[in-house]
């Protein structure tokens, strides 16, 4: 064992050239560097780790077989954990040079997790030989210990070298829980596949999937719970360190699935990982190392059903064991293939896909299958092959006679004494089905989207909502949270620097609207379609959020005191929704009662407006027998019931014979002498100018002006005719 030590002492001591070399102003700062260190290293990983089958592996329970015999319990289990941090270390090593710049925690775990470990390693290295290849490691060479050496040595040299960047020792009680938690994950995630078999032994219970066992169905939960726990424990991180455990996860999970491989088994055709879950543990690590979207949405519609299936139907006997090697290695395939793809979308590392890139997954898949077709054809030729199921009857037993029978139908020709059989309504059925799931899985993805979309909506609300209450306490200054925030303006609608955009796209619906309406005035708001009304409209009664900006209704915040505000609003819209199997008293009486309206004052209000309607004789008729007239005054009496402020109406006159249009400008008349505000937005400038007192034009999210209607008519220029001048002039612009 002398060489090995040898050659990885050499490499460690040059460690220290190399920190001297990274030093210089030459040198520092040259990323290319780590990333070649990180290369080498992942090299001689992958030739130790694919250089043969580890004697460890024969082990279970500790004991059976062990390399250190029946009595080495101890050497067995210490050997396994070193190869299994050693493992979680490499993973570190090899993707901490992509990420060190964003993700803070990457050179704490290089100092002290991956240090430790690989010194760890460096002396125990004729233990770890002999649970590599047995005891014959210690008296002969073998290239796999060589490679070993030259691993420890070029890792070494990695954490050396950030050592030489920082000597200092940093530890804080709250920093080392979380280090050692983030080191405890990487540990666990990079499990090799035979640590179940070789610490526990075998399952009292095989899994037999014709029953679901009870073990079978544990294993398909903790398939739908794994990407819950992940989720809800990355999702406050950013980008880069999202991005980072899922890559990091991803590796482990590939190299735990290749345990067991040799590179002489991909010499095999027949053993090459060509199953559409094996694929998916080579292309998610591509897919987050370098971006590849196209190839990600693959994985997304076709791998994730792949892997579902095969975890309802595992192909191995009935016998297996639940902690063999066979068995873990199965279960870490599959659950990476169904719920990786998921995550990444969840956690926002990929958009969500549209039928574009549901498009290309499907074309991806039809030139996967038709070439796993031919492979399986070809590769019979040198042994039994069976990718995808393609070749045997493995699906169509599970479903039933029918399907057996659909193999009936044979396509067999030599070409070059190698014969090629296909299964021709098979297979294109096979092909079909498979498509019309990935239309379905679209549709469960599209579902599933909705909801989470709710759930952050919430969340974000309601983070919001206790933002708003603090600054409210402040800004209250002690005083009662139901007083207006200022009653300077407890007589007034006032709108300061308002915006609104939608999250649909990127211009602003509104932008920087200043308006201030004072107690005793009709309001008229004029613009033409799409101007920005009903918007500014919609965010003074609170049906929408304000992106920047605030609104004051009487003294009341709209954002922070949404009650208070809407307490004293009455609001008529241009597209009312009423409870049409109530009657019209019930309606409005339900209104009265959300307002917290007295009965002397709502019965009063009611009659009065009944009376000035001319609704006496169907008042208690059900709001469906109602003509559309009908429908709107009910609207406009639940929006006076209580008597508001505030009163709001968008376009309220469409539909109305001209005696009802003549009482609802009375009422305004009325609501406005009374020294309350009266905000109307409408089409018809001779209302407008007739009953208003003060105007504003829009156009396009902004406001072109604000004046009185009476300096339009002391110029001598009829309102008309100044609204289309007005919004002429934005035109020629």
């Amino acid at each position: 064992m002398a060489y090995v030590y040898i050659a990885a002492g050499i490499l460690s001591t040059a460690a220290f050239f190399f920190a001297h070399l990274l030093a210089d102003k030459k040198f520092k700062g040259d990323k290319r560097i780590p990333m070649i260190f990180s290369s080498v290293l992942f090299a001689f990983f992958f030739l130790r780790y694919l250089g043969g089958t580890d004697e460890i592996e024969k082990t279970v329970g500790l004991n059976i077989s062990s390399p250190f015999g029946h009595e080495g319990q101890f050497a067995t289990a210490f050997s396994l954990f070193i190869l299994w941090a050693g493992y979680a270390c490499v993973h570190l090593l090899v993707t901490s040079p992509y990420f060190r710049e964003n993700v803070k925690c990457i050179d704490g775990l290089v100092k002290y997790f991956a240090t430790p470990v690989f010194l760890v390693r460096l002396v125990f290295i004729p233990m770890i030989a002999v649970a590599l290849d047995g005891e014959e490691a210690l008296s002969t060479f073998s290239p796999r210990e060589l490679f070993h050496a030259l691993e420890i040595g070029v890792g070494l040299s990695i954490c050396l070298v950030q050592w030489k960047k920082d000597l200092r020792v940093r530890f804080s009680r709250k920093g080392f829980l979380i280090g050692l938690g983030v080191a405890a994950a990487m540990f666990l995630f990079s499990m090799p596949a035979c640590a179940p078999q070789v610490l526990f032994g075998y399952a009292s219970e095989s899994i037999k999937i014709k029953e679901f066992s009870l073990t079978h169905r544990l294993f398909i939960y903790a398939a739908f719970l794994f990407p819950v726990v992940f989720y809800f424990a990355l999702r406050k991180f950013d980008y880069e360190t999202k991005r980072f455990a899922l890559l990091y996860l991803s590796l482990a999970a590939l190299t735990s699935y290749c345990y067991g491989y040799t590179m002489k088994t991909f010499v095999q055709v027949t053993a090459w990982p060509l199953h559409l879950c094996n694929t998916a543990m080579f292309v998610i690590p591509l897919c987050l190392m370098f971006k590849w979207d196209k190839l990600y949405y693959f994985t997304l519609f076709i791998n994730v059903l792949g892997a579902f299936f095969a975890m309802l139907m595992p192909n191995y006997s009935d016998s297996v064991n639940a902690l063999s090697v066979s068995c873990v290695n199965f279960w870490i395939n599959h659950f990476c293939a169904f719920f990786m793809p998921v995550l990444l979308i969840a956690l926002h590392i990929y958009p969500r896909p549209k039928i574009r890139q549901f498009v290309y997954s499907l074309t991806a898949f039809a030139v996967y299958f038709i070439l796993i077709l031919f492979i399986n054809a070809w590769f019979s030729n040198y042994g039994s092959v069976d990718f995808f199921f393609l070749n045997s009857d493995f699906i169509a037993e599970k479903l039933g006679k029918w399907a057996e029978n659909l193999r009936n139908v044979v396509l067999s020709f030599s070409v070059n004494g190698l014969k090629f059989t296909f299964y021709p309504v098979y297979q294109v059925i096979f092909f079909l089905v498979y498509v019309l799931l990935a239309l379905a899985m679209w549709f469960l993805y599209e579902q599933f989207f909705q909801v989470g979309d709710l759930y952050l909506e919430m969340g974000e609300r309601n983070k919001k909502i206790k933002a708003d209450k603090l600054a409210l306490e402040v800004r209250m200054a002690g005083r009662n949270m139901d007083q207006p925030v200022n009653p300077a303006g407890s007589d007034k609608l006032v709108l300061r620097g308002f915006s609104k955009k939608y999250s649909t796209s990127d211009v602003f619906a509104v932008k920087d609207v200043d308006l201030e309406v004072s107690g005793g005035t009709i309001f008229g708001f004029l613009g033409p379609n799409g101007a920005g009304k009903s918007t500014i409209i919609k965010s003074i009664v609170g049906i929408q959020t304000i992106t920047s900006g605030s609104i004051e209704v009487c003294g009341y915040d709209v954002e922070t005191q949404p009650v208070g505000a809407k307490l004293q609003t009455g609001f008529v819209p241009d597209h009312y929704a009423l409870y049409e199997n109530l009657t019209g008293r019930e309606y409005v009486n339900y209104i009265a009662d959300l307002y917290h309206v007295s009965e002397e004052d709502r019965t009063k209000r009611i009659n009065e407006y009944v009376e000035r309607f001319y609704l006496t004789q169907s008042f208690d008729n059900q709001i469906r027998t109602y003509s559309h007239g009908m429908k709107q005054k009910i609207t406009i009496m639940s929006a006076l019931v209580h008597n508001p402020k505030l009163w709001i109406l968008d376009e309220p006159l469409t539909g109305l014979d001209p005696e009802s249009i003549f009482q609802v400008k009375e009422c305004m008349k009325k609501h406005a002498e009374e020294g309350n505000i009266v905000f109307f937005s409408s089409h018809i400038i001779d209302v407008v100018e007739r009953i208003c007192d003060r105007i504003a034009i829009i156009k396009k999210g902004t406001v072109l002006c604000e004046t009185s209607v009476k300096e339009i008519e002391d110029s001598g220029e009829p309102l008309e005719d100044f609204y289309m001048r007005m919004i002429g002039e934005v035109r020629h612009e």
